[in-house]
């Protein structure tokens, strides 16, 4: 029998355990990530799907009101999440488990369920018949973005010469002559007032954490989060703070650099670098992130060109809506 449970902090330890060994998971549907938010931020209504006494999945998830509607969401507080399975899961206990999930969302009064699954680069192995399971119960498709990613080669020789385009390469062979040097595990506190600045001037945008919760973040994930960053002598000239989500891939959360050193070309010296670096510490893939704005509604082509001139190539994120209503 399948049981479905609302979480409850007697079982943080359980459910930090089954994500750490899931097939889908990263730190971000960890309690302890999604615990640095303020207690009054979101409704938190995370479930945990059992059977035979046994974690199979869980859901990340808050209560999110939209005029009249109740929406179970995949849990606003990480970039992605959805269900998080363990990775023996077969298809037939994958359309049990979305069944239970349907069932219990109308017995508990919501109008709509929202996820956002973890994309597939993030995954320890093949795990299709989780959104096949999702797509044959009547999930569709809300939005779909666009993300770029480079799959890194361990141990091949010559690796950035191979994927970087012409114009890349040169400005990394620039950079490479102009002094600049990379600093693995920067000081955040050089770098915060370079991205506000950056952000502020090209996107009239702020950072999505503040640099309060970006230093707790930190603190909670000392060798997971870190700062790539370029330096001409003590100045910092341009940074990537990275997300080690999980074993496999280096999530890109913040790039930015100090437009008065632009022509020394820092950002393509610390993609390099972290091109590099996670081939030779047995990473998968590196990941840019998103170049889509308005949920996909809108295609910010010279950030793709950019991301694309390192090698990478897309990958979907695509997120679901299931309607409720249509199951009473």
């Amino acid at each position: 029998m399948l049981v479905v449970k609302s979480y409850s902090r007697e079982l943080e330890n359980e459910w930090e355990g089954f994500v750490d060994s899931s097939v889908n998971g990263t730190f971000m549907q960890e309690r302890k990530f999604l615990g640095y938010h303020p207690s009054d931020k979101f409704s938190d209504h995370s479930l945990i799907f059992i059977e035979d006494k046994k974690i199979i999945a869980v859901l990340p998830a808050a209560v999110v009101q939209q005029e009249d509607k109740r929406i179970l969401y995949s849990h606003p507080g990480a970039s992605h999440g959805g269900l998080i399975i363990k990775s023996s899961l077969s298809t037939k206990k994958c359309l049990k488990l979305v069944s239970a999930l349907i069932e219990y969302c109308a017995m508990t009064g919501f109008d709509y369920i929202r996820l956002k699954p973890v994309p597939r680069i993030y995954h320890s192995g093949l795990s299709d018949q989780l959104d096949f399971a999702l797509r044959f119960s009547g999930f569709e498709i809300e939005y779909t973005e666009l993300a770029t990613a480079l799959e890194l080669k361990k141990g091949k020789n010559h690796f950035l010469k191979h994927v970087m385009s012409s114009t890349a390469l040169r400005n990394y062979q620039k950079a490479l002559k102009s002094g600049l040097s990379v600093i693995e595990d920067a000081d955040i506190n050089d770098y915060w007032a370079v991205l506000e600045k950056n952000l502020e001037l090209n996107h009239n945008a702020k950072p999505t954490h503040t640099f309060k919760e970006i230093k707790y973040l930190k603190e909670l994930y000392p060798d997971r989060i870190k700062l790539f960053a370029a330096y001409k002598g003590s100045i910092l000239t341009a940074g990537v703070l990275v997300f080690l989500l999980n074993e496999r891939v280096i999530n890109c959360f913040y790039i930015a650099h100090d437009d008065r050193y632009q022509h020394m070309r820092p950002l393509n010296l610390v993609f390099g670098y972290m091109m590099e670096w996670g081939g030779q510490n047995s990473f998968s893939y590196l990941d840019w992130g998103i170049s889509t704005e308005g949920k996909g509604s809108r295609v910010n082509t010279g950030l793709f060109q950019f991301k694309e001139g390192f090698g990478g190539h897309g990958v979907l994120r695509e997120s679901y809506l299931y309607d409720v209503n249509n199951t009473r």
